[in-house]
């Protein structure tokens, strides 16, 4: 058994009809080396702020801060990971529960696994509709392959994102988790989770289960319209990520397992195929929007380092394409003339849009 310090980071807001299944589920773990930060965020429910006081008197892993004014959904998660003092971290919500053995077996999954930073579970998702129709399914933990088996995993089963939830090196996620906000509300998980898999090693480990619960029922209704937009925002991220994050070798094949997401976890669904020729010129545009800035400075440098060799003196005036272009004078012959450095070949990242404003979960 590992004898590490675990820091469990629990964002609550309104939790009071869930919460004590949790808690108790934590405190009740074979692992008992861990602490427990619970962090509501501007309960208004009457019951959460209370139970959670109870809790933080009976046990002293327990430590509770009530936040004076509602942060948002991420940046609540990301204060209580700021806040973890242990070795390995999890995020836990106040509605999902986990085996008695979660932690044990986690820990020593990163254990024997050194360069791992995340060690994800089994899942057992359970997901009640709106019409009251209740849907249940296993998510298989991370497979132990290379990058090309873990990223088929996670297009193949869309549930996949709750690997989200598994156990984390503290160092390293308190270092990258701030990217977190820079993603939609919605889809933001997903996103963070493919651009996980895409740069760092993780595992599983099948003798640890997790339990998320869904209610739809407690979920803002979206229209067609903010669906299909969210979606298309979740697309670009998961393109630009994809090529950022991946060896120039490998970007084609990101960029293809990209389009696969969206095309399984998105379009190929109930009432979806019919709305293909729109769906068709929106990926093509995204592509272009991604290749255009590399593409054409690609062109510009390779055209003036072909006219620089030549013997007579040339004048060179590029089209303007993002920042100004560069004016190349060269003449054979002349040593005391200054030659101009060839442009950086560099890749110019995209940034990411603006932080959208977060509202309360």
């Amino acid at each position: 058994m590992s004898s590490r310090l675990i820091s469990i980071g629990m964002p609550i807001y309104n939790g009071g009809k869930s919460i004590s299944r949790a808690v108790d589920c934590l405190l009740g773990q074979t692992h008992t080396h861990f602490e427990l930060i619970i962090s509501d965020n501007a309960s208004t429910d009457g019951v959460t702020q209370s139970i959670t006081e109870e809790y933080a008197q009976r046990d002293s892993r327990i430590r509770l801060t009530r936040q004076p004014v509602n942060l948002g959904a991420v940046p609540n998660f990301l204060w209580v990971l700021n806040e973890a003092k242990g070795e390995y971290f999890m995020w836990a919500a106040d509605d999902d529960f986990w085996s008695a053995n979660y932690l044990e077996e986690l820990a020593a999954r990163l254990d024997e696994v050194p360069e791992a930073i995340l060690a994800t579970p089994q899942t057992q998702v359970a997901i009640t509709y709106r019409n009251g129709v209740q849907e249940q399914q296993l998510v298989p933990q991370s497979p132990d392959g290379d990058r090309d088996a873990i990223i088929n995993a996670y297009i193949q089963n869309f549930k996949s994102y709750t690997w989200i939830y598994g156990l984390y090196r503290t160092q390293w996620l308190q270092k990258h988790a701030l990217e977190w906000s820079q993603y939609p509300l919605l889809g933001g998980d997903i996103i963070w989770m493919w651009g996980v898999i895409l740069r760092e090693r993780i595992v599983g480990n099948f003798q640890a289960t997790f339990f998320y619960t869904a209610n739809e029922n407690t979920r803002k209704i979206q229209t067609y319209r903010q669906r299909n937009e969210n979606w298309d925002r979740i697309f670009y991220h998961i393109c630009r990520l994809s090529w950022s994050r991946l060896p120039p070798q490998d970007r084609f094949r990101g960029i293809v397992n990209a389009c696969c997401y969206y095309y399984r976890n998105h379009l190929y669904r109930k009432n979806r195929l019919f709305t293909w020729t729109i769906r068709i010129p929106r990926m093509a545009l995204l592509w272009c929007w991604i290749r255009f800035e590399q593409g054409a400075r690609a062109v510009n440098n390779r055209l003036y380092l072909t006219l620089s060799r030549q013997g007579n003196r040339t004048e060179i005036h590029i089209p303007s394409v993002g920042p100004p272009c560069h004016t190349a004078w060269r003449e054979k012959g002349r040593s005391d003339m200054a030659e101009t450095p060839i442009p950086s070949l560099e890749t110019q990242h995209h940034r990411d849009s603006p932080p959208e404003q977060r509202d309360a979960t």
